[in-house]
C-alpha cells in the first residue's frame, strides 16, 4: 500500500482545495495516470500516480487539503483494499447527506463543539463548508465569535509559513541605552521630530549591510542567498487595528529626521488602515518593536524571504558595579535577533548583535547617523 500525498505546489500557500478525483474507488491505475485535481491560489494542478495500484480515496471532493496531506492510497490488488476497508473503524460524527456538501475537519470540530446539525450546515448552500462558514453561521445565530481581519489573516499566513519553512534560532544582548536616549532627547528638543530608540535602531540597521550581508539576504529557490544592495528595514506597527510591517527603504542613506518622519507617517497610516502596496513591500530585514514598559524581550518570527528579525524590548533601570565597587544606575534594553539558521550561524548572529550594541552605546556613531 502506498500513500497519495499532496505535494508542495505553491510556496505562498498553506492550504489547497481537492477539486475532483479523476478515478473511482477500486479502479486500477498505472504509474503516471492522472488521479486528482488540486487547486492552489494561482493555478489548478493534476496529481499523478507514482506507481501502479488500485485506488482508494480517503478524502471526498471537493475538500480542503494541504501540503503533505494523504488524500488516497494505492493497493497492490482489490483484495488488499477490501481487507483494509473491513478492518477500518467507522468515521466519527454524524453522517453527512449524500452529495450535499463536504465538511472540512476544522469545520466539523467547531460544529460538533457547538452542537450544529448537518441540516443547519446544509442550509448554507455551499459545496464545501469551511471553519469560517461555521463561524458565520454561529454569529448569525447570536453566538459570539471572533473573525480575524484581513491584516491579522495576513499575519497568520506569514507566521504559519515561517514556522513551516524556516529553522529559526534566537540570541539576545543587553544594551546600555543611556547615550542613545540622551541623543534622542537632544535631537527631539532641537528639531521637534519624534526620535527614540526605534528611530535610532532603524538608522543603525541601515549602516550594517556591508559588514553583515547574510543578515539582509533573500533566500533563493535553489538554496542560495541573494545578497543585499541596501538596507530596507521593515518596522512593525500595531495600533490595535492589526499588525503591519511598512518598510523604511534605503535606511542607510536617511537622516534621523527622515526616519522619524517615516515612522510617524506609518503610525498614522496604521490608524487609518491606509497603507499602500509600496509601503509594505521590499523589506530585507525586520525590526520588531516590543518596547512597552515591562517587556523584557520578545522573539519575532523571521518573515519568509528574509533571514533575520531584530527585536527591541522595553527600557528598564538597573544597577551595576563600577570598577571601584560602587553601584551605578543605568538604563538598558534587550535587543534580540531571530535568524534563519540555514544561512546565519551563531557567531554571525552574535557579531551582528554586538555591532548593534556598540552603535547604540556610542554617542559618536549616533551623531553620525543624525547628521547623515
Amino acid at each position: 500500500m502506498n500513500h497519495i500525498e499532496v505535494p508542495k505546489l505553491n510556496t505562498n500557500d498553506t492550504a489547497y482545495v481537492l477539486v475532483d478525483w479523476l478515478a473511482e474507488d477500486g479502479q486500477p491505475l498505472k504509474e503516471g495516470d492522472p488521479v486528482a485535481v488540486v487547486e492552489t491560489s494561482k493555478a489548478t494542478e493534476e496529481l499523478y500516480c507514482e506507481r501502479d495500484g488500485v485506488l482508494h480515496r480517503l478524502l471526498p471532493a471537493p475538500a480542503d487539503c494541504g501540503p503533505g496531506d494523504v488524500i488516497g492510497r494505492l493497493f497492490d490488488a482489490e483484495a488488499d483494499r477490501l481487507e483494509f476497508l473491513a478492518a477500518a473503524p467507522a468515521p466519527p460524527g454524524e453522517p453527512l447527506p449524500e452529495g450535499r456538501f463536504t465538511l472540512t475537519e476544522p469545520a466539523r470540530l467547531l460544529a460538533d463543539r457547538h452542537g450544529l446539525t448537518a441540516a443547519s450546515l446544509a442550509g448554507l448552500g455551499l459545496r464545501v463548508v469551511r471553519e469560517s462558514d461555521v463561524r458565520r453561521l454561529l454569529s448569525e445565530a447570536g453566538q459570539k465569535t471572533y473573525t480575524p481581519n484581513r491584516a491579522q489573516r495576513a499575519v497568520a499566513a506569514a507566521v504559519s509559513r515561517s514556522h513551516q519553512e524556516i529553522p529559526a534560532a534566537f540570541t539576545a544582548v543587553v544594551v546600555a541605552v543611556d547615550p542613545a536616549l540622551a541623543t534622542a532627547k537632544e535631537l527631539s528638543e532641537r528639531t521637534g521630530a519624534l526620535v527614540g530608540l526605534p528611530e535610532l535602531l532603524v538608522s543603525v540597521l541601515g549602516g550594517l549591510t556591508g559588514q553583515f550581508p547574510l543578515c539582509y539576504g533573500e533566500p533563493a529557490p535553489d538554496g542560495a542567498l541573494v545578497l543585499p544592495e541596501a538596507a530596507h528595514v521593515g518596522v512593525t506597527v500595531d495600533v490595535g487595528k492589526g499588525l503591519f510591517a511598512p518598510v523604511v527603504k534605503d535606511a542607510g542613506t536617511r537622516s534621523l529626521d527622515e526616519i522619524s518622519g517615516l515612522l510617524m507617517d506609518f503610525r498614522i497610516k496604521a490608524m487609518r488602515e491606509d497603507f499602500r502596496t509600496e509601503d509594505l513591500g521590499g523589506a530585507n530585514i525586520l525590526l520588531s518593536l516590543n518596547n512597552e514598559d515591562d517587556v523584557l524581550f520578545a522573539q519575532p518570527i523571521v518573515f519568509p524571504g528574509q533571514t533575520c528579525a531584530v527585536a527591541l524590548g522595553g527600557v528598564r533601570r538597573e544597577a551595576v558595579f563600577a570598577a571601584d565597587g560602587a553601584l551605578t544606575p543605568r538604563s538598558v534594553a534587550v535587543v534580540g535577533l531571530a535568524y534563519d539558521h540555514r544561512f546565519v550561524n551563531g557567531s554571525t548572529a552574535v557579531g551582528f548583535l554586538k555591532a548593534i550594541k556598540a552603535a547604540l552605546e556610542s554617542p559618536e556613531v549616533i551623531a553620525d547617523a543624525r547628521d547623515r
